[in-house]
This record gives C-alpha cells, structure tokens and sequence, in this order.
C-alpha cells in the first residue's frame, strides 16, 4: 500500500485488524472545526495497527500510511475464535494494547515535561529502539521517513525549530538525521540528552 494512504477513517466500521510487516503508519486525531490534524501516535513493523477497532469495532483516530506499507490481515472473526481458544494469546494480544497505551502516555510526557532539543532526542531515541526491536536499523542506522514537519507534529514544535534542533544534535556527536534517514553515533548521549527511559515500551517481555 503506498505512502499517504488512508487505511482507516475514523469512525468507521471495522470488521479487521492489520499488523505492519513493512513501513511505517501513524495515527491522526482531527479537530471537529476547522479540519485540523494532530499526529499522535506512530507504528512500526511488529505493532498491530488496529487492535484497538477489535473489541470496539470502530477507531476515534484516523490512520494513515507514513510510507509504503506491507501488512497482514486478520479478519476480527478469526481473533475472536483465537481469544476464545488461546489465553495466552489472549493476553499477548492485550500486552501490545497496553505498551501502545504506555507509549501515548510517553508523547504526553514528552511534549509536556521536555523542552526542543530534549523533545527530539527523546523521540530519535524512541524510533532507534523500536525500530531495533523490528530488526530495522542496520549498523545502528534507519530510515526514519517522517519530514521535518512530521517529527514537529510529533514533539509538539514547528518544523523551523526541529531543523535548529537537528543541527544542534548533529554538533553534538551524537545523531545525524539526512534525506530522511538517522545515523546514531552515540546512543548513550542520544539517551541521555532526551532523558530517555526506555522502560515504558517493556522490552524483558518475551
């Protein structure tokens, strides 16, 4: 499915769930006004978009793709019979509903509690271990295939002040983000300028 296409409408009946195999996908909250968007949430390879449309059968968010993306179906009947038969995955099935609670949480945080350069660190930060975890960053390098307007979005500033703050992480030693792609050269300075926790995404979990 290529980049920018709706996969979801909010509100809309749902009668499947999607789990991203490839790309990546973010989740938009739309002003009832004046059509105004708010990028909230991201996904990445391994997440389930819509699990949340599977208990409830509709989404409050719209979800879009970031960039071309590859994804599996699982009809909400067939999670039905596999809730009803399999506890544990069942309760695996939950876990990843409540790490994407855990991580809303977390941009919360961020953008409340974090000033610019701490924000984007943070969040540079976040995408490098998520990303790790889907086995997509390569020489501790990943695409990351947002624009400057996106990670603004996403750490609640304007995309002049994400460009600022981009050089001045790049003076740092630390990151190097370039036709959309991030190169970490130092994790340990990445994490500790963005005042990074990784333990909200429970990574000892099997």
């Amino acid at each position: 499915m290529p980049g920018k296409t709706v996969i979801a409408h909010r509100n809309e009946p749902l009668s499947e769930s999607l789990l991203l195999a490839e790309g990546m996908i973010g989740r938009h909250v739309a002003s009832a006004g004046e059509g105004a968007t708010q990028l909230v949430a991201l996904q990445v390879p391994g997440d389930f978009v819509d699990l949340h449309g599977f208990p409830i059968g509709t989404l409050d968010h719209e979800v879009r793709a970031v960039s071309d993306v590859r994804m599996a179906v699982f009809p909400h009947a067939a999670l039905a019979e596999l809730v009803r038969t399999d506890p544990g995955l069942t309760i695996a099935l939950w876990g990843m509903t409540i790490i994407d609670a855990a991580i809303h949480r977390y941009w919360s945080f961020r953008i409340g509690a974090l000033r610019g350069m701490a924000r984007v660190a943070n969040f540079l930060a976040e995408m490098d271990i998520r990303l790790r975890q889907a086995n997509a960053v390569i020489r501790s390098s990943f695409d990351l295939p947002l624009t400057q307007a996106q990670i603004g979005a996403a750490c609640g500033m304007t995309s002049v002040h994400v460009n600022r703050v981009l050089r001045d992480l790049r003076e740092t030693g630390c990151c190097v983000m370039r036709n959309r792609r991030v190169s970490i050269h130092d994790r340990d300075a990445l994490q500790r300028i963005g005042q990074f926790d990784p333990t909200f995404l429970q990574l000892h979990r099997p």
